[in-house]
């Protein structure tokens, strides 16, 4: 599985059981977006400009064909929003077609239509849509004909099987991995520092700034490339959330993929990191759990950092074990 899907797979697990929309959705993420290696980020930023939303000005932009169709505040008829945030360049060159162009292209819809069981009087939804066999088949005429790429395809790098070798000789983490990583090794400094540390950190806040410099001490101490304000900003504003933990986490995330991949790419990664959540707090939750069952930190980080490093940063910022 690659970090495309990866990512449209945990936007989709904690949908409502039951919920028509959350189980259209899912239908659309399964037999198109990820076959079809559609990004998140994209999908999201040509929604917005078809609902006439703001788009942020260092965000994710919207696609050529989304942000024409925007403009002209015209969309091509017979297509759901979510196709045509999906696939606007489909859209507007089936739109485009007239004339001998247009009757054979639209032969070649009823004829594959045909073809994969759907009937001609089925073309058309109960909402005056197309029925998904006949966007299935404009797909793949528009990549038949034009040779061109779909505007919302994922960036190569999100499309790399995880686990795939990078270009270097060590293999590199997947965005995944590192969520999950930084999920883990944070859940266990702020369990640890509750449970031996309690006299000096009896707050939520205090800890997730602790856990957080723990984590990223080598981005803020070393690079200086992440501000230790903005560690405790992230901790002040995910104190109060219904899991303060998983809140802190997907902040601090946001910036670690902004200090490696830039500030441009901020939206696009707040967008990820966001989709990513459920994914969080499954780690955090299976974190916990362990740490209940061996509450040392010898143990809990046995496989993230050595206690040399941990003992390295408790006397740098001054933490003192309890008596």
């Amino acid at each position: 599985m690659n970090i495309n899907t990866r990512i449209w797979e945990n936007s989709i697990t904690d949908l409502p059981q039951g919920d028509q929309q959350a189980e259209q959705f899912e239908h659309y993420a399964r037999e198109f977006f990820m076959p079809d290696s559609i990004a998140p980020s994209v999908y999201l930023a040509n929604v917005a400009a078809l609902m006439e939303q703001a788009v942020e000005e260092n965000g994710v932009q919207p696609t050529p064909s989304a942000a024409r169709m925007a403009l002209s505040m015209q969309h091509p008829t017979g297509f759901p929003t979510w196709f045509l945030a999906a696939y606007p360049d489909v859209a507007l060159w089936f739109s485009s077609q007239d004339g001998p162009d247009r009757k054979a292209v639209d032969a070649e819809v009823t004829r594959r239509s045909a073809a994969s069981g759907a009937a001609t009087s089925h073309l058309v939804d109960e909402n005056g849509f197309f029925a998904h066999a006949v966007l299935r088949t404009l797909i793949d005429l528009y990549r038949e004909c034009t040779t061109s790429v779909l505007e919302c395809t994922a960036p190569d790098a999100d499309l790399q099987e995880e686990g795939a070798a990078g270009s270097t000789d060590e293999q590199a983490l997947t965005a995944q991995q590192a969520v999950d990583l930084m999920a883990a090794n944070i859940t266990r400094y702020e369990r640890e520092l509750a449970t031996s540390y309690g006299d000096r950190f009896a707050g939520m806040q205090p800890r997730l700034t602790v856990a957080g410099l723990l984590q990223l001490g080598y981005y803020v101490l070393v690079d200086h490339v992440i501000p230790l304000a903005t560690i405790v900003q992230a901790a002040d504003e995910s104190a109060s959330a219904d899991d303060p933990v998983v809140e802190f986490v997907e902040r601090l995330e946001i910036e670690v993929f902004c200090a490696e991949g830039g500030e441009g790419e901020r939206k696009r990664i707040e967008d990820t990191c966001h989709l990513l959540r459920s994914r969080i707090l499954d780690v955090v939750l299976q974190t916990r759990a362990d740490f209940d069952e061996t509450p040392s930190l010898t143990a809990a980080t046995s496989n993230f950092m050595e206690l040399a490093q941990f003992e390295s940063l408790r006397q740098a910022i001054g933490i003192r074990p309890t008596s």
